[in-house]
């Protein structure tokens, strides 16, 4: 409706003017039921999918994303004319649930005020008003994909055990130790400490590896702490892993090299991988069961919709 608004404006303004400005014409790709959709409403329609993707990726990653949408622009925005067209019907009240969006919003970014919340996004370009208005409108979609696909769904015992039997990695929490070190750099020559790697060695005796590390450990924190740190597997040097994967809590290791220096290593925790249990992880599954079937669902739904209604695509957007 806001496109007839608009042009008939348009004509109103050619016509009190005597004719003395040209006449617009809008390059129309389809109409969908009584509404055509123009260059202008894709266009738009492209740069705030390009805003929201690019809040979300960057490079290479990007620029396919991108390609991709636009090759589905012009049907995802006729799904958008025929969901709108529905939450007419509905007339969802949203003000309420838009206002306390707003609220959360400015609390997660520190804004204290609607004028510092308007301000904010003026330096970014957006009008709050039209913001506002577009929030509104994700609001009441969400109101009616709930209505109408959302609140149909039901996810079952049966469902939830298939799923983590079938995606068990998923749930699965991956090995993990920690390490406490000696460390000695290498010389820029590449020369082998030899005689002070065999003194640690010498005084290294069980129960004593974080006094021997403290003293002699060339780690920069080395006299306040020993730790390497904690890993996952391929997190560490290959040969340090290897090692670690070798030891018992408490066990140190003899010298290893590495690209830049030695280390005696010590096992001081390690978690062995291990399914979480299903109890555990029982509100993540149903949370994936529903948007995957949301998704089904919603695109038969659309396809229902796109029946009821009168399609015509006039031409392709490039």
């Amino acid at each position: 409706m806001k496109t007839k608004i608009f042009l008939t404006a348009i004509v109103f303004l050619t016509i009190s003017l005597g004719f003395a400005a040209a006449e617009i014409v809008e390059e129309i790709y389809a109409v969908v039921n009584d509404e055509a959709i123009t260059g202008t409403e894709l266009k738009k329609f492209e740069m705030e999918m390009a805003r929201s993707l690019q809040a979300q990726l960057e490079g290479e990653a990007l620029t396919q994303a991108m390609q991709e949408f636009k090759k589905e622009l012009l049907e995802k925005f006729i799904e958008q004319k025929l969901l709108l067209s529905k939450i007419k019907e509905k007339n969802y009240d949203v003000e309420a649930d838009v206002e306390t969006i707003l609220q959360e919003i400015k609390k997660q970014n520190n804004i204290a005020s609607d004028d510092d919340l308007k301000a904010a996004l003026a330096r970014e370009g957006i009008e709050f008003a039209a913001w506002k208005d577009q929030w509104k409108e994700r609001r009441k979609q969400e109101r009616l994909v709930w209505d109408e696909v959302g609140s149909k769904i039901k996810i079952d015992n049966p469902q939830i055990m298939e799923y983590y039997r079938k995606n068990a990695e998923q749930f699965t929490v991956p090995v993990e130790f920690t390490l406490n070190c000696i460390y000695l750099k290498k010389s820029e020559d590449g020369t082998k400490p030899q005689e002070k790697m065999d003194l640690i060695a010498a005084e290294l005796k069980p129960g004593l590896f974080e006094e021997v590390a403290k003293k002699h450990s060339e780690l920069p924190d080395a006299a306040t702490s020993i730790a390497l740190g904690k890993f996952g597997k391929g997190e560490l040097d290959k040969n340090l892993e290897e090692m670690a994967l070798k030891l018992k809590k408490d066990e140190y290791s003899g010298w290893i090299e590495t690209d830049n220096g030695w280390y005696i290593i010590q096992l001081a925790d390690f978690s062995a991988a291990k399914v979480r249990e299903v109890k555990d992880v029982r509100e993540d599954i149903i949370q994936k069961l529903r948007e995957e079937q949301q998704q089904i669902k919603l695109k038969d739904y659309i396809g229902q919709l796109r029946k009821e209604s009168y399609v015509n695509i006039l031409k392709e957007y490039k």
